[in-house]
């Protein structure tokens, strides 16, 4: 007898958190739709479209984005008779040219947002935007609007402020207050303080005796890029290098390799940092879920204790396709199989070896190269001839020969790794001549 399975309802009335929100960026740059983000956060499509809504923001061209602007034969439209520059290179037409027509994006109109446009990095046109960390700026600001000023009615603050000005005025400090009126003070130490940073009593911040007469800090803008998700927290860079030198482990460096910019299919790479090894393997999308379904794959063909023996501590960077650090973390059997750590932001030299190795694949696969039509057999030839390569700083031998002595012999037969003789190993494009690719 099937018994009645009783559903949870979605959460209601609590607010979307900063890690929901990176969610909402990470999907929407993978061009997911609302209900299938909705899934994800556990909350109906409605809180997602009014968040997207409510919070994004247009971000002004500041090149000319004129309609007219490939017909243009206007000089001087600003009233600089020296310019050397056409006023169609130039974005001053807006004020001053009587021609002046802006485009705008017919995408935009159709999808609504340029989040996980492909042309988003060099188009000129006015963009439409949600990001993360400002949208949490904005709804902090109106947290705290509306939880300014004090819950106090007028009585009570005619009745704080005589029993209080008086003795400050007197010299007295603030905790010297509340401890000798007690419960006649009905706010705390620190609410006073804050009335009296508010000028709300007679008594102002000059009367208070020990009080630093001097004019605040400035404080620092934080950078978008520089806000970090709390998902990280623990998982970052310095927390990295803390946790090698408590424990002796092995350490994999994990980035992505793209083609064209059409192309639908990444590569995965996985840098062996004490073996100089690197592994590659075709993802069939560009995304969170792509990384996770590889990183499944290996898992299956190694066994999750074998898997958990090999990669032990994975280090990788900010990208989008890193974001799902639970499914990344997890393995197939529900255990933990890994532990996750982020460079810093624009800090590819952290995992300098990883990329250092990528300039070989690049022999292979030039810059530019659709890999779309690549096959995971493909990949694996590619990691056979570059894993075979003599290495000087290897003194002579080949990360095969290194890994054959430190990681089991089955862990190449389930992987179907297998060196290729040092005078058949080719670090040319002709190694998949079998592909007809175009640069």
């Amino acid at each position: 007898m099937v018994k009645n399975v009783r559903i949870a309802p979605k959460q209601k009335g609590r607010h979307l958190s900063f890690s929901k929100r990176c969610t909402i960026e990470a999907l929407l740059n993978e061009k997911q739709s609302l209900r299938y983000i909705a899934e994800k956060l556990d909350c109906s499509p409605s809180t997602v479209s009014r968040e997207i809504k409510k919070h994004s923001f247009i971000q002004v061209s500041h090149k000319n984005d004129c309609l007219n602007k490939k017909d243009c034969h206007h000089r001087y439209v600003c009233g600089g008779n020296s310019c050397p520059k056409k006023c169609r290179t130039c974005n001053k037409c807006k004020k001053y040219c009587p021609d002046y027509v802006q485009m705008f994006c017919e995408d935009l109109e159709e999808r609504g947002l340029c989040n996980g446009c492909h042309k988003i990095a060099y188009c000129s046109l006015e963009k439409k935007l949600y990001k993360a960390d400002v949208a949490e700026h904005e709804y902090r600001e109106i947290l705290v609007g509306r939880r300014n000023g004090f819950d106090l009615t007028g009585e009570q603050m005619e009745e704080i402020n005589l029993l209080v000005s008086p003795l400050i005025k007197k010299g007295q400090s603030p905790y010297h207050i509340k401890q000798a009126l007690g419960n006649r003070l009905c706010v705390s130490e620190s609410t006073l303080r804050r009335m009296i940073n508010a000028n709300e009593l007679d008594a102002g911040i000059l009367d208070l005796r020990d009080a630093v007469k001097r004019k605040p800090r400035r404080k620092q803008c934080v950078m978008h890029s520089e806000i970090t998700s709390p998902l990280k927290a623990g998982r970052m860079y310095e927390d990295y290098v803390q946790f090698i030198k408590e424990n002796d482990v092995n350490v994999i460096e994990m980035d992505c390799v793209e083609g064209k910019q059409e192309d639908v299919c990444a590569i995965l790479t996985l840098h062996f940092v004490s073996l100089h090894m690197q592994l590659y393997y075709i993802m069939p999308e560009h995304t969170a879920k792509g990384v996770v379904d590889t990183l499944d794959m290996i898992e299956s063909a190694l066994g999750s204790r074998l898997f958990s023996q090999i990669f032990e501590v994975i280090l990788t960077d900010n990208g989008h396709e890193f974001w799902d650090i639970d499914g990344m973390e997890t393995s197939i059997t529900t255990g933990k199989r890994t532990k996750i750590f982020f460079c810093e932001p624009n800090r590819s030299d952290q995992k300098g070896a990883c990329e250092n190795n990528h300039k070989i694949f690049r022999y292979i696969v030039p810059k530019g190269t659709s890999i779309d039509g690549f096959s995971q057999e493909d990949m694996v030839l590619v990691t056979n001839h570059i894993n075979s390569y003599c290495r000087k700083s290897l003194f002579g031998q080949s990360p095969y020969d290194l890994a054959m002595r430190l990681i089991p012999h089955d862990s190449f037969l389930l992987l179907g790794l297998e060196p290729v003789p040092q005078t058949e190993v080719n670090l040319t494009s002709s190694l998949l001549k079998h592909k007809n690719r175009q640069v």
